[in-house]
């Protein structure tokens, strides 16, 4: 009994770490900053219009700024174009592998994607100005990282965008 007595004023000086180590990895998840680093379109037009397709490479950095390695099991989010007064959903990107996050580093995940012309029938208009004519126009990718500390599994969200054409 004396023991227990003598852990009480340790684990209140070390604090709810001591008790769950998890809650540093989620504190360091939480400071990630991600950035859409690339958005590589290619229009790939075919007749009829409904063969054609969009091609899309695609880089989101991450920032680790803390002192914890952190590794994802997922990264997935919705990614819009932002072109000629709309918000055009175009689809869902999925980076299923895992990344490892070096403490104080960075890194990237790559993805490409392809997406017909049925899938982006309502976007078409401005994907073809934002792509073919260069025309201003912004992507945004919303999504959620997720990680597994200790068989704890969490999310973190984020939201990125990057700005193309005139």
């Amino acid at each position: 009994m004396r023991r227990w007595l003598a852990l009480v004023p340790v684990l209140l000086l070390a604090g709810c770490d001591a008790l769950n180590p998890a809650l540093q990895y989620q504190e360091a998840a939480r400071q990630l900053r991600f950035s859409l680093d690339r958005v590589e379109p290619q229009l790939e037009l075919a007749y009829p219009l409904e063969r054609s397709r969009l091609r899309l490479r695609l880089d989101l950095g991450v920032d680790n700024p803390t002192d914890v390695r952190l590794r994802t099991r997922r990264v997935a989010g919705d990614l819009h174009l932002l072109a000629q007064g709309g918000d055009h959903a175009l689809g869902t990107v999925a980076f299923p592998e895992g990344m490892d996050l070096a403490p104080k580093g960075r890194s990237t995940l790559r993805a490409e994607l392809s997406f017909g012309y049925g899938d982006l029938k309502a976007a078409w208009g401005p994907l073809s100005g934002a792509v073919l004519h260069r025309e201003s126009a912004t992507w945004t990718l919303a999504g959620e990282a997720r990680f597994e500390v200790l068989g704890l599994e969490f999310g973190v969200p984020f939201r990125t965008r990057t700005s193309s054409g005139s």
